[in-house]
């Protein structure tokens, strides 16, 4: 078995630190592409309950996912 190629790219946003991650060769699964707002545990949060968004392989979709996350930041403060 093949270990994956695990790429992370953390920014922030008002504060919250947001992962922008790419996960690949992980036979024989899909590589996994996901935008997720990281838990703040001094707001009660878990990584049971984080916000993630999935995007496929164009920039596009990546920029959609990343829109989506930032205005549910903006909804919280």
């Amino acid at each position: 078995m093949k270990m994956p190629k695990m790429n992370n790219v953390y920014v922030f946003h008002k504060g919250r630190e947001i992962s922008i991650s790419h996960h690949r060769d992980r036979d024989p699964m899909p590589d996994e592409r996901e935008v997720a707002v990281i838990p703040d545990k001094d707001r009660g949060e878990t990584y049971s309950n984080m916000y993630i968004e999935r995007y496929g392989s164009s920039l596009n979709s990546l920029i959609d996912e990343l829109i989506k996350v930032r205005d549910e930041i903006d909804k919280q403060n």
